[in-house]
């Protein structure tokens, strides 16, 4: 087992991210009327440049993802290059973006029985036994990466929102505590407090509700989950403290979401282009296999949690999932 990352080095981490964030205004991500960032990240504005997109599922604490990401070889046709980069390369070239989708902590069902582990020392009053110690290594060692990788590449690595963007386990516009095979929010909390305060839990709080909630392309639009009825680009950008907004683009049930509420949404945010079939690609809810296309094929849903699978975004190309979603596990 690894080791927890030092109080200092991850405050100072999660400060620099947050600030980096908080102060995101940009051609790539609108403000509010109020200059304050808003909750979009648009690469369809002409002054952005077009960059093929590598889309990544939910990554619940798996550092291992997130370096066989970097190291993973992408096809010369991705990022018109005479000699083959691989995702760190490419991102150094500034010839790539990567989107995650969120979902940054808690293991999940590839960790059940530790988290039950962990359960039952909570109970006891034991907050940092060797089960909660071991997946909190693990959850923070991929939230540092993320973070560090947001810090290196800051136009061009992003995270949206997903609904376990919540150390706190507050109720708040778009947050809910937390709990599914434990009460795995109240324990990160709890953890979170006694080994390292309320000032590195806070800074990572401030972190998460600084990340976008949707990214549009000109052939694609991305979010965690998929969108429980259509949102307009002024609401998405408005967003950032709407419970409405944040909740029906974090927490969205399988087959709970409005029908056409994906086209809709490709209709207001994609390009218009001859030939261009754009579609909605998100995460959240588990599938089997590579993915599961809902609402009439315009929506792609890639989150397989036992897999390593990521979706390249070509720039001109439609997006084909048999051929564009890969596994990158070594």
């Amino acid at each position: 087992m690894g080791q927890l990352p030092h109080h200092d080095y991850l405050f100072d981490l999660a400060d620099r991210t947050a600030g980096l964030l908080e102060s995101e205004c940009s051609s790539w991500r609108p403000c509010t009327a109020e200059k304050r960032i808003g909750g979009l990240l648009d690469f369809t504005d002409p002054r952005v440049e077009p960059l093929p997109v590598i889309v990544v599922p939910d990554l619940h604490a798996r550092s291992f993802f997130i370096s066989n990401l970097l190291n993973y070889q992408l096809p010369l046709d991705f990022t018109e290059t005479k000699k083959p980069l691989t995702v760190l390369e490419a991102l150094e070239k500034d010839k790539v973006r990567v989107i995650c989708v969120g979902d940054l902590l808690h293991s999940e069902l590839r960790c059940r029985d530790r988290w039950l582990g962990a359960q039952e020392e909570f109970l006891q009053d034991v907050f940092n036994g060797p089960n909660m110690m071991q997946e909190m290594v693990e959850s923070l060692t991929l939230l540092s990466k993320v973070m560090e990788l947001k810090c290196a590449f800051p136009a061009n690595f992003h995270i949206l929102k997903g609904n376990h963007e919540n150390i706190m386990n507050v109720r708040s516009p778009g947050n809910f505590p937390f709990r599914k095979f434990a009460n795995e929010g109240e324990m990160v909390r709890v953890f979170m407090e006694n080994e390292y305060g309320d000032d590195v839990t806070m800074v990572i709080f401030c972190f998460e509700n600084a990340l976008p909630l949707v990214a549009s392309l000109p052939n694609a639009v991305i979010s965690h989950a998929e969108p429980i009825i259509p949102f307009t680009r002024e609401q998405i950008i408005n967003g950032m403290n709407n419970d409405q907004v944040i909740t029906g683009l974090t927490w969205t049930e399988n087959n709970a979401a409005e029908e056409g509420s994906v086209l809709a949404m490709l209709q207001e945010l994609t390009v218009y282009k001859q030939g261009r079939i754009p579609r909605y690609i998100a995460g959240h809810r588990p599938v089997k296999g590579m993915y599961l296309l809902r609402q009439q094929g315009n929506f792609v849903q890639i989150h397989n949690p036992e897999k390593q699978h990521i979706a390249l975004i070509y720039k001109d190309k439609n997006f084909d999932p048999d051929s564009h979603i890969v596994d990158i596990e070594k």
